[in-house]
């Protein structure tokens, strides 16, 4: 397992998820994880916070694509990061009110809990837990004081772990094409984005994300200064990409067939 870290060239990460009932995806994150559905353009549903536009997840109807529900794929989980134990708390008692199933919790540095949504995918939601003020689920739970009834702009998506047949490709291009850096699993930066590369021999997880729900497409919002940095750089090395004529999205392909977007900052 190697830890990529992309540090502050992105301002906005989003991660886009296909998926096969789009409704019952929006409940969970709107309902029991806390996003607002900001709006819906044809099968994208974009989800954020209230106060801003940041753009945290997409959730794409795709009923054409192939559920391989059960399967390793891509997507190992990503991760939510959470402002503060009183709002996870919240998180959790939601779980809870709806009891919806969650896989595991932990207590340590940071509180962890993880559950998988109603398609399968994983989602990590962490806070800080600053000399171990929780330490059980019962101490969580009792956090939760109603305050936070949406997620609030002080969230961030913090890690993506990938499930690939080839890590060291994989690796290399996370590093040589898209100028990820080893680093550590917990950088303390708020503006690091992490990716960790898992091997596995599933074939599940070699096929292009547009034939097969859950992970698709991981965005970045970036400044035209990065995006005309980033081309050069594909140019330089004879990597195949899209860029639009007004230069607003660059858009490249990873080894395992994982769409990597960088949009131009309005």
């Amino acid at each position: 397992m190697s830890v990529l870290t992309l540090t502050d060239t992105a301002e906005q990460v989003t991660i886009a998820i296909r998926v096969k009932d789009r409704d019952k995806m929006i409940d969970f994150y709107k309902d029991i994880i806390g996003f607002t559905l900001k709006r819906e353009e044809n099968t994208l549903a974009i989800m954020g916070v209230k106060e801003d536009e940041t753009q945290y997840l997409w959730l794409e109807e795709s009923p054409r694509a192939k559920e391989h529900f059960g399967e390793v794929k891509k997507l190992n989980q990503f991760t939510l990061e959470i402002s503060n134990l009183e709002e996870l708390g919240d998180v959790y008692h939601r779980f809870k009110q709806a009891n919806y199933p969650i896989v595991a919790t932990n207590y340590e540095k940071k509180v962890r809990v993880l559950v998988d949504d109603p398609e399968g995918n994983r989602l990590e939601i962490v806070a800080s837990n600053d000399n171990q003020a929780v330490k059980n689920d019962e101490q969580l739970l009792a956090l939760a004081t109603g305050k936070f009834v949406t997620l609030s702009p002080k969230i961030s998506l913090q890690e993506v772990q990938l499930n690939v047949n080839e890590p060291k490709k994989e690796e290399e291009f996370l590093q040589s094409v898209l100028d990820f850096h080893l680093g550590k699993e917990e950088s303390g930066k708020d503006s690091d984005f992490n990716v960790i590369v898992n091997q596995t021999d599933s074939t599940v997880a070699g096929i292009e994300g547009s034939e097969v729900l859950g992970l698709e497409i991981i965005r970045f919002v970036v400044t035209e200064e990065v995006i005309a940095a980033i081309e050069k750089q594909f140019i330089e090395q004879q990597q195949d990409y899209y860029v639009d004529k007004k230069k607003t999205i660059l858009t490249v392909y990873d080894p395992a067939g994982l769409e990597w977007w960088f949009v131009r900052k309005k």
